[in-house]
């Protein structure tokens, strides 16, 4: 059995994060005013259908205790078996045609064989057909007294409104970060599962507060009883906040190396689109961060705003992968309409960017913060790095001449030496040069600092310019 429906909640006090509706349904039992008619509205996995199981349970329970049903009682265990034909439950999507409603209507007439009430539980009733909600207005309306409905709905709009007016209705919210945490917590201490706080934050964000949800991800996601944060990036191919927030800066700096991160991370097999919705999640969690502050977060809006169009659109693209590098293009060159703007590094530490005609030979023209580009200029151009971020290659047969280090040769031959993305990515965003046997290297933010700074990447690039015939090399960051 799955975990979902080990842990359905089998009574009120089970439910989670629907507090309101649990405390006015105990007491319309406690005060014996329970109506004919319900309607449950609200999101999927938010309880609906399980609420309405626990009321139809209780109303009928031979032994109610503190208004919650007993679960030990014959109808209880019947119930729970699904051996009590007085509680009947209706998907409306296979039961949407008046024909079904009318066999509803004429059974309902006839009194329960065992329970005190005959209840039908219909699901996704928006389902049912404009003539079978006809036929079922008048039931609703003047039910008989051992008749009770419940239905349930995702779409309450597409539920006509003399429907709604004959039910008392119930509007569920999403379930809140905390009370699924809670649950989750719970599950893993009855099931002797050990897991992680960031493995809990992981499910959470990732369900969308579903609870249902949830729990299939939770349940997916153990291993030999242990759920970890860093197995779960393994698993699911997903990556952490310090290349989350290498990739920001590079969107805020217009720092076209970031193409070079993105075609890195489809080639080491990375589910782009998840990354993407990683991204989302985290510029949105910085943009609150930042507003708190009452720092100016327009620029955040502008590429949470680009990023979320992206993600709609990789539905219907032809390659997700290019759609996205699209989307990073558009925010680098602040792309709107025909006429681009392209907006400079707002960073102390300004890097100059050349932008080279293929078709001209002219002199590199350094663009200013205020020129402009047309749509059509921008594919007939590259971008290419001055000689104050890397200096150019010259001679290939020999890569350890200082006179001739190339920076991105330096960091290919990382990446083939099993260089961790966040040290590549970081290293693309800075600027490197050689002098000497020393690299040094300028970043441009404290987490590319942190990255390339670490004992583990300031050996392997030490490694690495020893076997490019550096003697003695040195690392030198600022």
């Amino acid at each position: 059995m799955s975990l979902y429906l080990k842990y359905r909640p089998s009574d009120f006090d089970n439910l989670v994060g629907q507090d309101f509706i649990n405390k006015t349904l105990k007491k319309a039992i406690a005060d014996d005013k329970t109506v004919g008619a319900y309607l449950l509205c609200g999101p999927r996995g938010t309880g609906k259908t399980t609420t309405a199981r626990i009321l139809a349970k209780t109303v009928n329970c031979e032994n109610i205790k503190e208004w919650n049903p007993c679960l030990e009682c014959g109808i209880c265990k019947d119930f729970q078996e699904e051996k009590l034909i007085d509680i009947i439950e209706i998907d409306a999507a296979s039961h949407t045609w008046v024909d079904n409603i009318r066999e509803i209507i004429e059974k309902a007439q006839f009194r329960p064989t065992r329970t005190k009430y005959k209840i039908y539980i219909i699901d996704e009733v928006h389902m049912l057909s404009k003539w079978a909600f006809n036929a079922l207005l008048k039931i609703l309306e003047e039910p008989p007294e051992h008749v009770k409905f419940i239905l349930a709905t995702t779409e309450t709009h597409k539920v006509p409104d003399t429907i709604i007016s004959r039910c008392q209705r119930y509007d569920f919210k999403r379930i809140n970060d905390l009370d699924v945490k809670n649950r989750l917590s719970y599950i893993a201490k009855q099931e002797d599962i050990t897991v992680d706080d960031k493995s809990y934050d992981y499910i959470v964000k990732n369900s969308w507060w579903w609870l249902r949800d949830a729990i299939s991800l939770f349940e997916q996601l153990v291993e030999d009883k242990i759920i970890e944060y860093d197995v779960i990036i393994s698993k699911l191919w997903i990556v952490g906040d310090e290349i989350l927030d290498i990739f920001l800066k590079k969107l805020l700096n217009n720092d076209s190396s970031i193409t070079d991160d993105l075609d890195e991370l489809i080639q080491n097999g990375k589910n782009v689109k998840l990354f993407f919705k990683e991204l989302i999640f985290y510029i949105k969690d910085k943009s609150i961060i930042e507003l708190k502050t009452w720092n100016n977060i327009s620029e955040y809006i502008k590429i949470l705003d680009t990023l979320d169009d992206t993600y709609v659109k990789t539905k219907y693209s032809l390659d997700e992968n290019t759609t996205f590098l699209i989307g990073i293009l558009k925010i680098i060159t602040w792309f709107s309409g025909i006429d681009t703007p392209v907006k400079q590094e707002q960073n102390t530490k300004k890097q100059n960017i050349n932008i080279v005609k293929k078709s001209e030979t002219q002199p590199v023209q350094k663009l200013e913060q205020k020129d402009e580009l047309s749509h059509s200029d921008i594919d007939d151009v590259f971008w290419t790095p001055t000689p104050e971020s890397t200096a150019i290659k010259t001679d290939t047969t020999n890569p350890g001449n200082t006179s001739s280090f190339d920076s991105k040769w330096f960091i290919d031959t990382l990446k083939a030496g099993w260089a961790k993305g966040g040290l590549t990515m970081a290293l693309r965003g800075s600027d490197l040069w050689l002098e000497l046997s020393t690299l040094k290297i300028t970043t441009k933010t404290k987490i590319a600092y942190s990255q390339i700074g670490s004992t583990d990447n300031i050996a392997l690039m030490t490694k690495t310019l020893s076997d490019m015939w550096v003697q003695n090399p040195e690392i030198n960051i600022s």
